[in-house]
């Protein structure tokens, strides 16, 4: 897919850069013009296997960097700053970074749901604070957009502590945005359905019961397409919002 631009100039920081809706949202950024992009993950080759993200966008001629990120330490999120600092400093991120999660409610045990609000809820409260504080310094009027999923907005009952965890990352954008707006910084939440990911794949192998209304699961460029959108002056008067990618299954559950 050639760009049209959108994210020219700019810097971009995108967790869970390696893989999935991560890995595409880098590539978007790079073709829509982006001058930097930032790619946090605990590992720089993601469970797709194959070329790293950074070796796929620099085949371009674009810009990549990979930061190794622990999303739920602080002293992380000052490597992922400090590599935006290099290129002028950030002006957009992307918190996608998260774990799944498939067990029984009763089975639940507190270390089990600590990791996984740890990872997809504190993960995400960092990293907003940490790109909102670097864009209050630069003077960047950026936007932050936070990957939730229809899981934060439904819960599962083998999904339990993955619906809390994404659940949270809803409400916490709304708090984001009224938080941020006075500096000119955006902030907004996507909810992915089934996206044809290796993480969905290996989640799924036993089939899932859901019906879509578009007969099929989303492609990870497709969520990054909307992403995409919110980082750009396309949606300028977007904030605090929540946009539902997920071929109309929330619509009808």
């Amino acid at each position: 897919m050639s760009g049209h631009g959108l994210l020219t100039g700019r810097v971009v920081v995108v967790t869970g850069g390696s893989s999935g809706i991560g890995r595409a949202l880098c590539l978007r950024a790079a073709e829509e013009g982006a001058a930097a992009v930032i790619v946090a993950d605990r590992v720089e080759t993601g469970r797709e296997g194959g070329a790293s993200t950074v070796s796929l966008i620099e085949a371009t001629g674009a810009t990549a960097v990979f930061v190794e990120c622990d999303v739920t330490e602080p002293a992380s999120w000052l490597d992922v700053t400090a590599a935006a600092d290099v290129f002028g400093g950030l002006d957009a991120l992307c918190n996608v970074a998260g774990i799944s999660d498939n067990v029984d409610f009763l089975r639940v045990d507190l270390p089990r749901l600590r990791r996984v609000m740890a990872v997809n809820f504190e993960g995400t409260f960092l990293g907003a604070q940490a790109a909102a504080r670097s864009m209050i310094a630069t003077g960047k009027r950026g936007t932050i957009v936070n990957v939730s999923s229809v899981g934060g907005m439904r819960g599962f009952a083998h999904a339990s502590t993955y619906s809390a965890s994404k659940g949270a990352v809803r409400a916490f954008t709304y708090a984001l945005a009224d938080a941020v707006a006075p500096h000119g910084i955006r902030a907004n939440v996507v909810h992915p359905g089934q996206v044809d990911t290796e993480m969905l794949r290996v989640e799924m192998r036993g089939g899932s019961p859901i019906r879509i209304p578009l007969g099929r699961k989303g492609e990870a460029a497709e969520i990054a397409d909307a992403v995409v959108w919110l980082m750009s002056d396309l949606s300028s008067y977007v904030s605090g919002a929540s946009i539902v990618v997920d071929g109309g299954y929330s619509a009808v559950i």
